[in-house]
Formats: C-alpha cells, structure tokens, sequence
C-alpha cells in the first residue's frame, strides 16, 4: 500500500484552507491545515510533513517571517515549503529568499491545477532524490550531492521566480523605474550565474554529473 504524502497548509483564510484540504485529499494526499503561523509551528513540532504551503499575507507574522521559523525548526529545516498567495512575489523577495523555497503557485487555484501542480513538484523532488542515492553508490562524497542537490533546485526555482515576478518597481531617490528593474534583474541574474558555476566545477570534478540536465 502506498503512504499518503503529508501536506501542511499554513493560511489564515479559512474558505481557502477548507477548499485546499478538499483538494489536496482528492487528489490523494493526507493534509493538515493551520489558521496561523503559531499554529503551523505547533504541527511541525510534532508532525514531519512531506511538503508545505505557505500563505505569503498573513499578519502579525508574514509568509516570510514564518519561513525564517520553520527553516530553525528540527522538523522544518529540510522540508519543502512552497508559497502560495494572491500577491505576485516581487525581485526582491526571489532575490532574499528564492534559495530557501521550492516553489510558487498563484491564487486562485482549481483543483486540477492543485492536482497537476503537486504531482509535478513530487516528480520533480523524488527524481532529483533518485539520482542523488544513485551518485552515493558512485562513492561521490555526500557533502558534494548535497550541494549539487542545492544548487540543482535553486537554479530551477530562482528560474522559475524571476519569469513569474511582478514588473511593478518603485524608483527610489537616485534611480528611475527602469534603472531599479534592471538593478534586480541583473542581481538575480548574477546569482544563477554564480549557481551555475559552481555547478559546472562539479560537473568537472565529477564527469557523471554532466549527464544530469540542469
């Protein structure tokens, strides 16, 4: 019998919370809902999830608060979080916290959105797993597939952020609209570069690393 991936969804608008939990579990999945981040907390204290949604507009504490928490947490730190909410994350948030996260997903969502979207994340985690106990086999040191396993997601990730992004910047005192997207493009596009080098010096390092797609 296959065990039924565990799902946290941390949000404090309960028709979504509700709706989501309706989703995720005809989509074969066990879920657990949280009104607040305290209550999120709670759960991950005392529960390993498989994945967890994270509502971005939230108050007191924000979406991105709450990841800084769970990321302290024993049963959080390693856990995939990805965010989920009606406000498009802007290049700065990809910029300070793309490394730590595992994806986005834009309200509303149907269901076979949910569906499609949750079965793909788990297609994607599980292979990039697959392949990782395959290269221990190849007697690559552990710290070097961890790394490359890092730096493998945060590439796709932060690739993934920056084409979804929200085109609105504020200009400040000293820059135009246009100067201030271009600032952040170029920051985000320097650390991809910087990911994909060192990639590449794994890559070199281990020849069999270069049959893996990035």
């Amino acid at each position: 019998m296959t065990v039924k991936r565990k799902i946290l969804v941390i949000d404090d608008e309960e028709v979504f919370r509700r709706t989501l939990k309706e989703d995720l579990t005809y989509c074969g999945y066990y879920c657990k809902t949280a009104e607040s981040p305290s209550e999120g907390m709670r759960l991950l204290k005392t529960n390993i999830f498989d994945l967890i949604f994270l509502d971005i507009m939230m108050e007191p504490l924000d979406g991105w608060d709450t990841l800084d928490l769970i990321k302290n947490l024993t049963h959080g730190n390693d856990t995939p979080v990805i965010m989920i909410s009606s406000k498009k994350m802007d290049l700065v948030e990809v910029i300070r916290y793309g490394e730590q996260l595992y994806g986005y997903m834009a309200k509303p969502l149907t269901r076979e959105e949910i569906c499609a979207g949750v079965y793909s994340f788990f297609r994607w985690y599980e292979s990039l797993h697959e392949i990782s106990n395959k290269f221990v086999a190849e007697s690559i040191s552990k710290e070097d597939i961890a790394l490359w396993f890092d730096l493998l997601r945060q590439v796709r990730v932060i690739s993934d952020l920056r084409s979804e992004a929200s085109l609105v910047f504020l200009p400040d005192i000293n820059r135009t609209e246009e100067e201030c997207k271009e600032d952040l493009h170029n920051q985000v596009d320097q650390i991809l570069a910087e990911k994909r080098l060192k990639l590449e010096e794994l890559s070199q390092k281990y020849p069999q690393l270069h049959a893996v797609p990035w």
